[in-house]
């Protein structure tokens, strides 16, 4: 009744310090709240006013990489020559923004300037070009020539006659599509070493624009003298061809049409992996390392000729349309941007004088990038003060510029990034939103953090303290009951162990006293029982005596030098009479020539009996028990193993407290004081050793005492003799 008022006051004490903590704190977050409203309707405004110089630093930007285009290209108009294209090239170079500038003639033929296209745009006119077979329909040597190429299958009469028209000729055209056609014959022939002579003089003409039914010769030419060279064995100069063509491919040597271009790649490329694949594997990277070097150097310029064959397909027919809606207003630019597989164009068209359009396109990641840069810096205040950042992103939330990151550089996992705002550029170009995000957290955001993080801290201290001390208090009130439930169980315990055997010797001295046993085997047998059973209670009385003694830190061990075997043996023998009568068979395992150990005789003696009325108690329905004894290095060893119910994992972490008693013992109803094996780890340390316990649920149980061979001369619990 004590303990439970006890524990009613502190929970009583603790629930009302704690309504008080927390009605302090409610307030206190009430008004750090109120703060918090306030800091974020700042917030809002800031954020909107660092959109707003983003969106005018982007329009500001692209105005100005206009105008400065426009006056550029107007200085140096009207002709468009070669030198006007490197002077708006250098131009374009200059403004950051630009990536290219072109312009869309009256046919919407869009007319580059600087490095042309890799291939032809959609009703692009190729330069100059020379047809050269029409020319010499009517020379007399020619056509003999086509006649025994062709008609009587004479190469060889075909090349003789090529040859003469070759050298004949003063035209250096003519003298070129001889030579491919000379070398087309002695290809013809099997004559592969002068084929390569004829292929390599027509290629020193260095002919680009010279076609034969709409393919360049030079083409012709670099792809027969990789295919002869590889037939003959040669695969570095196959290769070495191979690579040529597709190097001449990449610098836009001659003027194709896309599926040309396409597929003259394709096959330059697949010639020359082939053509390696034999070499050793050195010379096969070397040869591989620089098709990466061309394909590198051709990513650049073959990502402008899709960007402006997209410009001529699908932009500039949106101009047209937008400026007739419009109506001509030459002061004023048209902006379009367009989506691609691979991003988005952003171009912008001024009408010129003469009737047609200048256009340039804008680069997307330089324009976010320049856009972004104040917003970076930290020029475009307020935004450092809340932590405030800006993004430009396009539709899909994709960041558009490696300036503006979802998850800005310097920002460790654990910081948040909060999108506060997101508005789309006005008038749709560019098609993208500026997001204010913040990242981390501002200057008053970080004050009310703290101060929730100090009210927070403070209450949950309180409720730590008050926790922590109801924890002990209650703990404390639990270990008293506990203990005083088990004293009350071992009293009752101790009570039965005593009532037992007193009972059994009570009645059977009456019966003999009476005479009513008058069989001698069975008096013999009455005789023995008694004398079991008071040894039994001298036993329980002895343990009582030496657990009371131990409890009260006087408990002395008369050390002196003793056979551990015949003791072992002793105390087997003396067991052995009790265990017959239950049927328990114990056996004995001692081994011989044993050391003298200085013990305690009768302490240890009982430890060992304690073990042994243990087995016999928790044998279960196996009747067999050992007793083994043996050296072990320094150590003598005594060991009581049974075969019975045994104990589980964590059960065995407690079985050596004093009163406790395994949940097996309880069900089988077994009966026992709980001090037992106590007093047995109690002997074995006080002799300087220790016991060891080894058990499984089910297939029994092995405790083995460990007897250091010399230990002190005599100990008492508190270490003195």
């Amino acid at each position: 009744m004590r303990l439970d008022w006890q524990r009613q006051a502190v929970i009583l004490f603790a629930a009302s310090l704690l309504i008080l903590c927390v009605v302090l704190v409610f307030f206190a977050l009430r008004e750090a709240e109120r703060e918090k409203l306030l800091n974020e309707r700042e917030l809002e405004a800031a954020g909107q006013q660092l959109a707003e110089t983003v969106e005018s630093r982007a329009r500001s930007l692209i105005d100005e990489a206009e105008r400065r285009v426009r006056e550029a290209f107007e200085e140096i108009l009207p002709e468009l020559s070669p030198a006007v294209a490197a002077a708006v090239e250098r131009l374009g170079s200059e403004v950051y923004l630009v990536s290219d500038i072109f312009v869309v003639n009256e046919l919407d033929q869009i007319i580059t300037l600087g490095g042309r296209p890799l291939y032809l745009l959609a009703g692009q006119e190729p330069p100059e070009r020379v047809e050269i077979a029409g020319t010499l329909a009517s020379n007399e040597l020619w056509d003999r020539a086509e006649a025994a190429e062709f008609r009587r299958n004479d190469p060889a009469q075909a090349a003789a006659l090529y040859l003469r028209v070759a050298d004949r000729s003063s035209d250096p055209a003519r003298k070129a599509f001889a030579l491919n056609r000379m070398a087309r014959s002695y290809t013809k022939m099997g004559q592969s070493d002068k084929a390569l002579a004829a292929y390599e003089r027509q290629l020193e003409a260095r002919l680009p624009d010279l076609v034969s039914e709409g393919i360049p010769l030079d083409i012709t030419a670099l792809y027969q003298t990789g295919n002869i060279q590889f037939e003959l064995e040669r695969r570095a100069e196959a290769a070495r061809a191979f690579l040529d063509l597709y190097r001449g491919l990449v610098e836009a040597e001659w003027a194709l049409t896309r599926d040309q271009f396409e597929f003259f790649r394709r096959v330059a490329e697949e010639r020359l992996v082939r053509v390696t694949e034999g070499m050793d594997t050195s010379s096969r990277q070397d040869w591989a390392g620089r098709l990466r070097d061309l394909k590198d150097r051709e990513r650049e310029p073959l990502a402008r000729t899709r960007a402006l064959e997209k410009v001529r397909e699908r932009v500039v027919p949106r101009m047209r349309l937008e400026a007739g809606s419009r109506g001509a207003d030459p002061g004023k630019s048209i902006r379009i941007a367009e989506p691609t597989d691979d991003g988005i164009l952003l171009a912008s068209f001024m009408a010129l004088d003469d009737g047609t359009v200048l256009g340039l396109l804008i680069d997307p990641e330089r324009l976010a990038t320049e856009a972004l840069s104040p917003a970076q810096t930290g020029s475009g205040e307020p935004g450092p003060r809340f932590g405030l950042t800006a993004a430009i992103v396009d539709a899909s939330g994709r960041n558009v510029s490696d300036r503006g990151p979802a998850r800005p550089e310097g920002l460790g996992e654990s910081q948040d990034v909060q999108r506060v705002s997101a508005a789309a550029f006005s008038g749709g170009f560019p098609p993208w939103s500026i997001e204010v995000r913040r990242t981390g957290a501002g200057a008053a955001e970080r004050q009310f953090r703290t101060r929730r993080a100090v009210y927070l801290l403070a209450l949950g201290a309180v409720v730590a303290a008050l926790v922590f001390g109801g924890f002990l208090a209650i703990r404390s009130t639990a270990k008293e009951l506990r203990l005083a439930r088990l004293k009350s169980d071992f009293t009752a315990t101790v009570s039965h162990e005593f009532r037992t055997p007193l009972t059994s010797i009570r009645y059977m001295a009456e019966l003999l006293q009476r005479g009513r046993v008058p069989d001698e085997a069975r008096k013999q047998e009455y005789y023995e029982t008694i004398s079991g059973e008071s040894e039994r209670l001298s036993r329980l009385v002895e343990n009582l005596l030496d657990f009371s003694k131990i409890e009260a830190g006087v408990k002395e061990y008369r050390m002196e030098p003793a056979d551990v075997a015949a003791l072992a043996a002793d105390v087997a023998g003396r067991f052995r009479r009790q265990a017959a009568l239950k049927d328990f068979v114990l056996e004995t395992e001692i081994a011989d020539g044993l050391p003298q150990v200085r013990v305690d005789r009768d302490a240890l003696g009982r430890a060992v009996f304690n073990l042994l009325d243990n087995a016999v108690k928790y044998s279960g329905d196996d009747p067999r028990i050992t007793l083994r004894v043996w050296a072990a290095g320094d150590d003598v060893r005594l060991q009581v193993e049974d075969h019975g119910v045994g104990i589980s994992k964590p059960e065995q972490k407690r079985i050596f407290e004093k009163f406790y008693r395994a949940e097996n013992a309880a069900e089988s109803e077994v009966k026992g004081s709980g001090i037992g094996l106590p007093l047995v780890e109690h002997v074995a340390r006080a002799h300087g050793g220790d016991v060891e316990l080894e058990s499984e649920p089910g297939r029994g149980t092995r405790v083995t005492i460990r007897i250091p061979v010399a230990p002190p001369e005599g100990r008492k619990e508190d270490g003195h003799g």
